[in-house]
């Protein structure tokens, strides 16, 4: 048979088409998966979160008890959330891995699952620790550097415990990195430990010895926590009120006690904000009371009640709040208040120099009910205290003494509800009399000078003789006289 002779064999498009969808749709599925593992792998947040005051993630605790529940461990011997830690955050009293106090060496990252140490072994029952110290109050994390603890065993026995990469080093003592943590150097036997508090911070009180116990085993990746718990330190203002003039305690008064600035402790947590009244201090029949625990730093003591006859103290009184450990004992903020006071004077009308005593004076209220009266003592003044609050006053000299002409105005004044007259604690009223007086004097007719050596002599109106005086070239005063009509007779000349 003969054979056809063919010149192109017959190509099939689609089945080329089709193997490069297969190897697409494969390669699709490949970094689908990839991506996914990648995500599964990616932690959800950070295994401490670098926010100031921000406290770690930790599990609820299961509902059959399984684990330490104190120390935010699960059934499972979970706690963080997984993610990473920080390189830097790891170094401070001793990680794991060299560093602390006595290794200068690179720190290792605890989650990379370092070798045992020596005398442990792959899967033996020990636990990897994680201490965090936190604000008692807030649960914050006080993010500070450098607080010092020691770990005892049960029987109160010191532990020391090494690293051994690359040289061994033994650590007595364990502190907190700049995020407030730090983990143990070694791996502990399961059994009860406490930690000793050996530093006090800033505004913290230190910490009691707090105990953990280690029932099952942790790893480097998923550590035991034990949280230590500080807890702010306070302290209360102690305040005597007493009387200027003469130191006797003042009752009947109260204070707000408000912030100078805001009053920050150091897990972050604003306590007070500038301006906030926080506490009331009442006063009792010794003039004495004191605050409630307030948290360290700086406060105001601004007056709220105002004790009876007493004016307002208008300026507020700086004061700080100190630990017990650095206040002295009974240190005792001491205020002294002044009584609302209106201070007479009387002096001469010529004269302010010349202070008139003995005269008499009434105080009134403004609906003419006298309140006492008082007299001018040697300086020419008395004062008056014990004035009523919201009530208006008037004075009216009521005497004078012998040659001057008593004062017939009355001088009003007002006290306000914070005991001040015009904005102030005190006020001054001066009144002054007028004495009846007559200059005298000789003058010559065509040059108009003043004459000397000329007798005078003065008679009131029956005849009766006052005085008489040679002339000295300058007038001369006299003073003292009653009202009515006088002569004065020049060298016995009575038509002169």
């Amino acid at each position: 048979m003969k054979k056809k002779n063919r010149k192109y064999d017959e190509v099939n498009y689609w089945e080329s088409m089709a193997d490069s969808m297969v190897g697409l749709l494969l390669c699709i599925l490949l970094i689908t998966m990839l991506l996914i593992l990648y995500l599964v792998r990616i932690p959800d947040e950070d295994y401490v979160d670098q926010e100031q005051g921000n406290n770690y993630e930790q599990y609820e605790d299961a509902d059959d008890g399984g684990g330490n529940h104190t120390n935010g461990v699960d059934e499972e011997g979970d706690d963080w959330d997984e993610g990473e830690y920080e390189e830097e955050s790891y170094g401070g009293g001793g990680g794991h891995g060299g560093g602390g106090d006595g290794g200068d060496g690179e720190e290792d990252n605890p989650f990379e699952n370092p070798e045992p140490t020596l005398g442990e072994e792959e899967g033996s029952e020990k636990a990897a620790v994680l201490v965090q110290v936190v604000d008692g109050e807030t649960g914050r994390t006080v993010k500070k550097s450098g607080i010092e603890f020691e770990l005892y065993g049960a029987d109160s026995a010191l532990q020391v415990l090494s690293t051994y990469y690359p040289t061994k080093v033994d650590y007595k003592k364990y502190e907190t990195d700049k995020t407030g943590v730090f983990y143990l150097p070694e791996k502990l036997n399961l059994s009860t430990y406490y930690l000793h508090d050996l530093t006090t911070i800033t505004g913290y009180d230190t910490a009691d010895n707090t105990e953990f116990t280690l029932d099952d085993s942790y790893d480097w990746d998923e550590p035991y926590i034990v949280t230590v718990s500080l807890y702010p330190s306070k302290n209360v203002i102690h305040m005597k009120l007493v009387d200027q003039d003469n130191g006797d305690p003042v009752t009947g008064a109260a204070f707000e006690v408000v912030a100078a600035n805001d009053i920050v402790t150091q897990d972050g947590t604003t306590r007070y904000k500038e301006g906030d009244a926080v506490d009331t201090i009442i006063l009792d029949e010794k003039g004495q009371g004191e605050s409630k625990e307030l948290y360290l730093g700086n406060y105001l003591l601004r007056q709220k009640e105002i004790p009876t006859y007493y004016a307002k103290i208008t300026q507020d009184t700086a004061v700080e709040v100190k630990s017990r450990t650095e206040a002295k004992q009974n240190e005792t903020t001491e205020l002294t208040e002044e009584k609302t006071e209106v201070s007479v004077l009387l002096t001469d009308a010529l004269y302010d120099t010349t202070y008139i005593s003995g005269a008499g004076f009434s105080l009134t209220t403004d609906d003419g009910t006298v309140v006492k009266r008082y007299t001018t003592d040697e300086k020419g003044r008395f004062t008056i205290t014990n004035l009523k609050k919201n009530t208006t006053y008037r004075i009216r000299q009521v005497s004078a003494v012998s040659d001057y002409l008593m004062d017939n105005e009355d001088y009003s004044f007002t006290v306000s509800g914070e005991g001040l007259i015009e904005g102030e604690k005190e006020k001054t009223i001066q009144i002054k009399n007028r004495m009846i007086r007559v200059s005298v004097g000789v003058r010559d007719r065509l040059f108009r000078g003043q004459v000397s050596d000329v007798n005078a002599a003065l008679y009131d109106a029956s005849g009766d003789l006052i005085r008489t005086w040679n002339t000295t070239g300058l007038e001369q005063t006299i003073e003292g006289l009653s009202p009515g009509e006088y002569k004065i007779i020049f060298d016995g000349n009575k038509d002169q």
